[in-house]
């Protein structure tokens, strides 16, 4: 499955406005919040988190880094941009992680600008970011570094990494929705400012966006069911949740209802929304499934069918006709073949026009099915051409069959469009056994007895010497 072009630009679109986000983010709180120290700017909540500066630049450097990889000329020197900012990136994260891990102090915490905020509140490391913001900083940087890392098959390495730090993001803006301060407070190891965890949510998008052909948004736009059901399961089982645990902490706050009650219709809530989400989901891909097997049904009978006449096709004719001749060598059964050739049909196309001409087709094949059983194959093999199969037939029968056959094409009549005299045709028929010979023989002897019969005169019938029995050879 390959994406659209038009949804390959916009998706190009949408990764340049994200990461345009993010740069002016990290401007604004860069410049404004630390070099001219409006520290109003540094967080978007009042009384929560602000945003480091080591925070900015690494988020300015993976933004830079993400677009210079998207460079429509990426040359030698834009890949070594890429690569270099990235690599910034990731050391930030890692030097800081190392900090918290073991308890480092390498003096690049208030390298840039000191924080006189953190320090005033107490805080035990203030300038620096959180060790959920240093592992962000570690997965999106080794995911930009790895950007176009595709193996064959799977997943591609940079959309593995930016999932677990999308998810740190999400919590974070989550824990900001329902006032917990575990996630915002100034002095929580897990604080991360709204605007660093919306910026990261941003660049993990636009690193997965930035590469339409990964496995995430193959799964995600194809019209297979696992598709569908991602694309209409996926956001509601993300806002439903959310939505149904927001108006529980409403009603908690407000008195309406004690804990117990308020869990039991959060669950309750959660699941008949989910129950309803999956049976519709479920009802559009049964219904989605019922039409993919009626049209696989149309296309298995256009494989197998003409499409004027409704008979049997050439290709599928042969194959029966093989079975058929399998079935008299291997148990000594009879079995017979008729070919139809109708005599006149190109005058008739030439007098009256293609179309009669074909209503004169589709009316000698209702003669055919009329007049064999239900065990007989017929087929239109040709233009005006026709085959018969006869299981358990031998040419006596299949001789009173064609006369049968013969008499009704010759009494057909198809009213012309014109006024003028209506269409009728004659036919020619070539009769020959199966015996223990081959498919292919057969149908040649039943074809060469066809010809004699048109060499008479047509309107009649001919069977092949070989068909003949010994008497009357």
């Amino acid at each position: 499955m390959t994406v659209a072009l038009s949804a390959v630009r916009r998706m190009l679109w949408g990764v340049r406005a994200a990461c345009g986000a993010v740069v002016v983010t990290g401007v604004v709180v860069l410049v404004g919040g630390w070099v001219l120290g409006h520290s109003e700017l540094r967080n978007l909540v009042p009384g929560t988190v602000g945003m480091k500066a080591l925070t900015a630049v690494g988020l300015l450097c993976a933004s830079l880094s993400l677009l210079a990889a998207l460079a429509p000329a990426a040359g030698r020197a834009c890949r070594r941009v890429h690569r270099g900012l990235a690599l910034v990136s990731l050391l930030l994260g890692t030097f800081v992680l190392a900090e918290y891990v073991f308890g480092w102090r390498l003096g690049i915490d208030e390298l840039l600008f000191v924080d006189h905020v953190g320090r005033a509140a107490g805080i035990a490391y203030p300038g620096r970011f959180a060790p959920t913001t240093a592992i962000s900083f570690i997965l999106v940087a080794a995911a930009l570094l790895m950007f176009d890392c595709a193996p064959r098959r799977g997943w591609r390495p940079a959309e593995v990494l930016v999932l677990p730090a999308a998810l740190v993001a999400c919590m974070s803006i989550i824990g900001y929705a329902y006032g917990i301060p575990a996630f915002y407070g100034p002095t929580s190891a897990a604080k991360m400012a709204l605007s660093t965890a919306l910026c990261f949510l941003a660049l993990n998008a636009a690193i997965v966006l930035a590469r339409p052909h990964g496995h995430l948004l193959r799964l995600a736009t194809t019209d297979d069911p696992g598709g569908v059901m991602m694309r209409r399961l996926g956001p509601l089982a993300i806002l439903v949740p959310l939505t149904l645990g927001w108006m529980r902490l409403l009603a908690g706050d407000a008195g309406v209802f004690t804990e117990r009650v308020g869990t039991w219709w959060l669950t309750a809530a959660t699941i008949g929304c989910f129950v309803a989400l999956i049976w519709r989901v479920a009802a559009r891909l049964s219904a989605a499934d019922a039409d993919r097997r009626a049209l696989q049904a149309q296309l298995e009978r256009l494989a197998h069918h003409d499409s004027l006449t409704d008979l049997f096709n050439r290709h599928h004719f042969s194959a029966e006709l093989v079975r058929a001749a399998d079935v008299v060598r291997r148990y000594d059964r009879n079995a017979t073949l008729l070919i139809l050739d109708l005599d006149r049909m190109k005058p008739v196309n030439d007098e009256h026009g293609h179309r009669c001409g074909d209503k004169l087709l589709c009316a000698v094949a209702d003669i055919m099915r009329c007049e064999l059983r239900a065990s007989d194959v017929s087929a239109r093999i040709g233009g005006d051409e026709f085959a018969v199969l006869l299981p358990e037939t031998d040419t006596a029968a299949a001789t009173a069959l064609a006369r049968r056959v013969l008499e009704q094409i010759r009494a057909c009549r198809i009213p012309s469009h014109d006024g003028a005299l209506p269409a009728w045709t004659t036919a020619s028929i070539g009769i020959a056994a199966l015996h223990a010979a081959a498919s292919e023989r057969a149908l040649a002897d039943a074809d060469a007895a066809m010809y004699a019969a048109k060499r008479a005169g047509g309107d009649g019938f001919a069977i092949h010497a070989d068909s003949l029995p010994l008497a009357s050879r």
